[in-house]
């Protein structure tokens, strides 16, 4: 009791003016707290601890009720607690805050990780999407655990699981596999030799549509109110053939009046052998008409003559024509999330686009950055 009366002085007229007066080796345990506090990461272990210690430095009850977030009361109970169980009190609090002990163990949380890695239908189930009765329903068959639903969530989170949206990837075989490093290893380099021996541009080539119905995107919006996109509901596309240059970045383009073949190809090209003066190599992927007997004559006839050149990129390998990603960028642009009204409002909409990156070689070169780079082009 004479420790107490010591320890602490609450005046008459209320906890404001509270002053104590610690002993050292008090101070010393307060200040050891703090950094158990600290490694703990427990807040409240430390705020406790610290307004101890300040209230001996002559802080006021209401300076540190402002400076951690409390009421005036919630110091002072802070207090009264701590005269009459010392550090006892402070010791219970190193575990508070932490949770419950997980129901799984850590080889269980792998375990689970790599089942729903694997997939629904691996572990027997018939559909492909995992829901949280599913995951439930694994938890308990495994490891005999009931789990809610609710709380499941918060699990998935700690062993590194995410709801997210799946995509699409090619079925690759090992055949075609093999012709992608072959492509990567052999081919490219062989196209970057050629190209500075004949001093040939290199163009990446392909075609696109867009929709006139428009094209739909994430974007932020009040809470409760999803946007909503007019749209005609017309079918019609846009369809626009196109070609980046590697080294400067130019690009070209030519709009295919009713569909892709062989003649509007034929058309497309002339336009580029016009734009270029010099040696050609083309690379494409392997559209049918792109093979078509009048493409075939055409370009060997301007092979034979030193202009032209023509490579094939191997199946299922869009990642490895940059062009690809100059149409994504021209969709978020000129079709995400608006509405076209007429077809010629859509043909605008993306020839503005396509205007910037002949005006802005930047624009073309950056979604060239990986592939510039491992070729060392500066």
């Amino acid at each position: 009791m004479q420790y107490i009366l010591r320890l602490i002085h609450i005046p008459l007229h209320g906890a404001e003016n509270m002053k104590m007066t610690l002993r050292n080796n008090t101070k010393k345990r307060l200040e050891k707290e703090i950094t158990i506090a600290l490694k703990l990461n427990n807040f409240r272990l430390f705020k406790i601890s610290k307004t101890l210690l300040l209230l001996e430095d002559n802080q006021s009850c209401s300076e540190l009720a402002k400076l951690f977030h409390v009421s005036v009361q919630t110091i002072y109970n802070w207090v009264s607690r701590f005269i009459t169980e010392r550090f006892s009190w402070l010791s219970g609090l190193h575990f508070k805050g932490r949770g419950a002990k997980s129901k799984l163990s850590k080889e269980q949380k792998k375990e689970l990780y790599n089942i729903i890695e694997a997939g629904p239908e691996k572990y027997g189930f018939d559909c492909g999407i995992w829901n949280s009765p599913m995951i439930t329903e694994v938890i308990l068959r495994e490891f005999n655990v009931k789990y809610n639903p609710r709380y499941l969530c918060r699990l998935l989170k700690k062993i590194g699981l995410s709801y997210q949206k799946a995509a699409f990837a090619a079925d690759r075989t090992d055949d075609n596999e093999q012709k992608r490093k072959e492509w990567k290893d052999k081919t490219w380099p062989g196209i970057l030799k050629q190209s500075k021996e004949e001093n040939a541009i290199i163009l990446f080539g392909d075609e696109v549509s867009f929709a006139q119905w428009g094209s739909l995107s994430r974007t932020w919006a009040p809470i409760g109110k999803q946007p909503k996109i007019k749209t005609k509901g017309k079918r019609k596309g846009l369809k626009m053939f196109g070609v980046i240059e590697f080294f400067g970045g130019s690009f070209q383009y030519m709009e295919a009046k009713e569909k892709f073949n062989g003649e509007s190809y034929i058309e497309f090209l002339k336009q580029i052998m016009e734009t270029y003066s010099g040696p050609v190599i083309l690379i494409e992927d392997g559209a049918p008409y792109h093979g078509s007997a009048i493409v075939k004559e055409y370009v060997l006839k301007q092979k034979a003559e030193g202009r032209l050149y023509i490579y094939r990129l191997p199946s299922y390998s869009p990642d490895y024509n940059p062009i690809e990603k100059l149409w994504k960028n021209t969709k978020r642009d000129a079709t995400h999330c608006k509405f076209f009204p007429t077809f010629e409002d859509l043909r605008l909409s993306v020839v503005k686009a396509f205007k910037k990156y002949m005006e802005d070689a930047t624009k073309v070169i950056c979604v060239m950055k990986k592939l510039r780079e491992s070729a060392e082009v500066v």
